[in-house]
């Protein structure tokens, strides 16, 4: 089967993203980088060594000849992007969130394959927790909880960027950068959507949310809670899911991610070998090219996993809705 022809916009100037983009993808065999625009800055641009023509500007990639495009880019810039290439005929993986707020994807639907980065939902324990789920292993559904600690926004230069300018990154802040990829766990693994929530949020250190706690409630009568946050001194892998059900519960943390537990009252069943911690580079990039690889399906018309634009637009929903609660229930 031949490659797909790819692109890459954005990741370029010592971003971390764009080699993730790049290993991820080199690593499932089914892509081709064919062209890049790795910044907007022509010096940037052309010190850029991806093993591929690149330019400047991301606007002459729409004439490359691409199958696939990968939008890596600050947030203000993502829905500008998608539609150009989606008109021109090529299918679209881009970072989240979608954009910056639902005002700006409202009323655009794209003709073509979108796949959106919630690379969480890859992780093979992940998705074994999601089959266990959809077979009735925990028994009815109760409580879901999430809770993700980071440190990002204390450390030094974190004041500084696009992440911390609301004008580029949007009003969501740990919200978009934690929260969207939280509340796409939750409905993935559960398969239940969630209904309502209760959030207050915080903005510590930074004009925008850096804290938020959220009570919610699924539409199949599961509740649970979310805490997400970025200034958390020695956060960094904090990310943990903790399902319960009637008959048992799963839990999983990102800091050892093949280490799934299944536990019932009184004892637990052998978990998966856990990773040590040195080796969660290699999962996450693992997991990212696993995203990669249904994207590719995804593409080809294929049975897929991937996260689809749909699933974006559930994640700006989540956002405002969060945003717009401020301690009371709102809908979802």
């Amino acid at each position: 089967m031949s490659r797909l022809r790819w692109g890459l916009v954005g990741g370029g100037g010592g971003a971390k993203v764009g080699p993730v983009h790049l290993q991820a993808a080199r690593q499932t065999g089914a892509f081709e980088l064919v062209a890049a625009a790795p910044s907007s800055r022509p010096e940037v641009a052309a010190a850029t060594d991806w093993g591929c023509p690149t330019t400047a500007n991301w606007r002459d990639l729409l004439t490359a000849g691409l199958d696939a495009v990968s939008i890596a880019t600050p947030n203000h810039l993502h829905m500008e992007m998608a539609r150009a290439f989606d008109a021109a005929g090529v299918a679209v993986i881009c970072d989240k969130p979608l954009a910056r707020t639902l005002a700006e994807i409202e009323g655009w639907t794209p003709a073509n394959p979108f796949v959106v980065t919630y690379n969480y939902s890859a992780y093979p324990a992940v998705r074994r927790a999601r089959d266990l789920l959809a077979v009735g292993a925990l028994g009815d559904l109760q409580l879901v909880r999430i809770g993700w600690a980071q440190d990002g926004r204390l450390k030094p230069g974190a004041a500084e960027g696009w992440r911390a300018d609301p004008a580029r990154s949007g009003p969501g802040g740990t919200l978009g950068d934690l929260g969207t990829h939280c509340i796409h766990l939750a409905e993935f693994v559960t398969g239940d959507r969630v209904r309502e929530l209760n959030a207050e949020v915080s903005g510590f250190h930074l004009p925008l949310p850096t804290d938020a706690t959220l009570l919610w409630r699924f539409a199949g009568g599961a509740r649970g809670s979310l805490w997400v946050s970025q200034v958390v001194p020695g956060g960094g892998k904090g990310l943990e899911l903790l399902i319960a059900g009637t008959k048992a519960t799963l839990r999983w943390r990102l800091a050892a991610p093949d280490d799934l537990q299944l536990l019932s009252v009184g004892e637990s069943a052998d978990p998966l070998p856990a990773l040590p911690p040195e080796a969660w580079q290699a999962g996450f990039t693992d997991a990212f090219a696993a995203l990669y690889t249904d994207a590719a399906r995804t593409i080809r018309g294929e049975p897929s996993l991937a996260p689809t634009y749909a699933d974006g637009v559930r994640g700006m929903h989540f956002i405002e809705a969060a945003i717009r609660s401020n301690g009371a229930w709102v809908g979802l």
